[in-house]
């Protein structure tokens, strides 16, 4: 039997999604064509912790909910467009978190520390930020300076109300996320 492919994850206010997708399409404008495999708007979220194959999500969930107990919601603000592993060799487009940072860090604390407590394997790096996209060839020279500063002209919050224990499934079209389970911030 396979595992269910897992990760926790936030996701955001309506209007915020509207700005990164505003943002994801004024890149792939710039872009070229088929240089990046864009996230999807549905798809858009903030991920604290990538857990991989996991057998079974109950005892995550328990875990992910008892880490969290009393865990106020907050606002993020975007920031601006940046790259891993740099913007010189670019293979993953994102959007930084200008506001909150220190909040989500502290969220991907308390679920790292439970989760290691309970046992369970997972992916121990977190730096905030939003997947616009995954780089698949050399994008144009002034790709960056130009995206970089409509991105950051587009400045947006929202609130981060929940934390959600999500699935991926892979399909043609490309993944699929279901929610779990979702834990209410007070």
């Amino acid at each position: 039997m396979t595992g269910m492919r897992l990760f926790i994850a936030s996701s955001f206010e309506p209007g915020f999604l509207k700005v990164l997708e505003d943002i994801r399409d004024y890149a792939r404008d710039k872009a070229g064509k088929d240089s990046v495999k864009w996230v999807e708007g549905r798809n858009l979220h903030l991920t604290y912790v990538f857990l991989g194959e996991v057998p079974d999500a109950a005892p995550v969930a328990r875990i992910m909910e008892s880490a969290l107990e009393g865990c106020r919601a907050f606002r993020v603000g975007s920031g601006g467009l940046g790259a891993f592993p740099s913007s010189r060799n670019p293979r993953v487009l994102w959007i930084s978190v200008a506001e909150g940072a220190e909040l989500l860090r502290g969220v991907n604390g308390r679920l790292a520390e439970a989760l290691t407590a309970g046992g369970i394997q997972f992916e121990d790096r977190f730096e905030p930020h939003i997947t616009l996209g995954r780089v698949k060839r050399q994008l144009p020279d002034n790709f960056f300076r130009r995206a970089a500063d409509y991105a950051s002209a587009k400045r947006v919050s929202s609130a981060i109300a929940s934390v959600d224990l999500m699935q991926s499934v892979s399909s043609p079209e490309g993944p699929v996320y279901r929610k779990i389970v979702s834990k209410s911030l007070l």
